[in-house]
């Protein structure tokens, strides 16, 4: 009997997640989102399963059921989720895998270009929801299209199961119930470095007769992706708010969840650590795997799938500045930013607009990041937390370092000034000598150019960055 390679993708999952601004509605896409691996695996019936992760589904299927999984496949994956689109195709198993799967590859990408009536297609007649403009399919409670009737029931069906296990378990509805004392939250997107020319490897030593390789390590890479976000959220669980946190894309090697921004900048380095860890000792995973991050603080009215779209942007200008220290495998940092501005469109335009300061002699940019796990002779996590927690000290020269970053934007020699002025004040008090030196020598071992009276390295300063933690979280951990 002949059997298909049969291959599967689902497109507009970010799209579907965060269509709203409803975080009900958002826990509930996620968990949706969630249950495809499983729906996927069912609707196959498949001993030899590939891949089975992050919207994208390969196995290997008998003659006498391909056709009725071609037909019946998308409808059912659709029907689960209103606003997905799921793609697919099969090719007729050769002796040679790799060509086989290269043809499935370029038959799915003409597919995925293909357009897709949505199954809740509306009609001039018919009325639609004011929140997604989708056509309303109850009026119950409120307007709601049937995606976000789904997604509301996904939502409750997840906290009944948390509240079996946890009774004392609180239901997440809105975002000031993960927000802090200062009304931020963070939206976190993590990605793996380098997994594309891994797969590359991996596909290349597959065949018909070992596809155990590649199963193997997407199942690995996939549990000690979900496995780093659970130790890592046990790690500050014990933490003001570290129990405020809500994974939304958890799958292969990506993570994005929505946390207080008192424990974001922790937990992502935390997870970051967990990841390289377990990928490391897993067995089918032989290089040593890192990743990067990228975390957008906000206010928790602000506009959600701009928030995620910044996450995404700095964990991009994350993996491209590891990228440059080391190509064959990048090391492990993050970037973030605290949003003020109604909207965002452009990192680069960002920081010309918002993170460059321009004096009479210079132009200082305030992206001091990327912020590393354990790269040598690169600003680090745990010496950028050392410094903030010293700044966060009542009688830090905080108030001081803002108003030298606004006399920055008018003369460098003022500037300059002041920062000596700061340290004379520091080293003539007694009291202030032992402090003016751990200034100093936290401020080393961030980086080895950096003092009290030179807070500019490479036309780079880390003052701003230290200065928004200080800013959005409401309690240093």
């Amino acid at each position: 009997m002949a059997k298909y390679l049969y291959g599967a993708s689902i497109q507009g999952i970010q799209e579907y997640i965060y269509q709203t601004n409803k975080l009900q509605e958002i826990v509930g896409a996620s968990e949706i989102v969630a249950n495809f691996e499983n729906k996927f695996a069912k609707l196959a019936d498949s001993k030899d399963i590939i891949l089975n992760a992050a919207g994208n589904f390969r196995a290997i299927i008998d003659e006498n059921k391909i056709d009725e999984i071609i037909k019946t496949t998308p409808k059912k994956i659709m029907q689960m989720a209103y606003g997905i689109t799921v793609s697919q195709a099969a090719v007729k198993i050769s002796d040679n895998y790799k060509n086989d799967s290269d043809k499935l590859e370029a038959r799915l990408k003409i597919q995925r270009n293909r357009p897709s009536l949505p199954l809740d297609m509306s009609i001039n007649i018919l009325s639609l929801s004011p929140k997604t403009a989708r056509p309303i399919y109850t009026i119950k409670d409120d307007k709601l299209d049937i995606s976000s009737v789904q997604k509301r029931k996904a939502h409750n069906d997840w906290f009944d199961k948390k509240r079996k296990d946890n009774p004392k378990f609180v239901e997440l509805k809105e975002f000031n119930q993960i927000s802090n004392s200062k009304n931020k939250l963070a939206v976190i997107h993590a990605d793996g470095n380098g997994l594309g020319e891994i797969v590359k490897k991996l596909a290349n030593k597959t065949s018909y007769n070992n596809t155990q390789t590649i199963t193997q390590f997407s199942k690995q890479l996939d549990e000690a992706t979900k496995e780093a976000f659970k130790k890592a959220k046990e790690s500050i669980k014990s933490y003001a708010n570290g129990d405020k946190i809500k994974e939304l894309i958890l799958s292969g090697d990506d993570m994005t969840c929505v946390c207080s921004a008192d424990v974001a900048l922790k937990f992502t380095q935390n997870f970051m650590q967990e990841f390289e860890n377990l990928t490391e000792s897993a067995s089918a995973i032989t290089d040593k795997l890192t990743m990067c991050a990228g975390i957008a603080f906000c206010n928790e009215k602000y506009p959600f799938h701009y928030a995620v779209n910044l996450a995404e942007a700095l964990c991009g200008v994350a993996k491209k500045e590891a990228k440059n220290i080391n190509q064959n495998l990048a090391p492990s940092c993050l970037m973030f930013h605290n949003i003020q501005s109604s909207n965002f469109q452009n990192w680069d335009k960002f920081v010309n607009d918002e993170l460059s300061i321009k004096n009479d002699k210079r132009v200082v940019r305030c992206d001091f990041g990327p912020y590393y796990l354990n790269e040598k002779n690169r600003p680090k996590i745990d010496d950028l937390n050392s410094l903030i927690r010293l700044f966060n000290n009542p009688d830090s020269p905080k108030a001081k370092l803002r108003e030298w970053l606004k006399e920055l934007g008018l003369s460098d020699k003022y500037a300059q000034n002041m920062l000596n002025r700061i340290k004379e004040i520091l080293d003539n008090k007694e009291a202030k000598k032992q402090e003016a030196k751990k200034y100093e020598n936290s401020l080393k071992k961030l980086n080895e150019n950096l003092s009290l009276t030179s807070l500019v390295v490479d036309d780079k300063t880390p003052i701003y960055d230290i200065l928004q933690i200080l800013s959005v979280c409401g309690e240093i951990q």
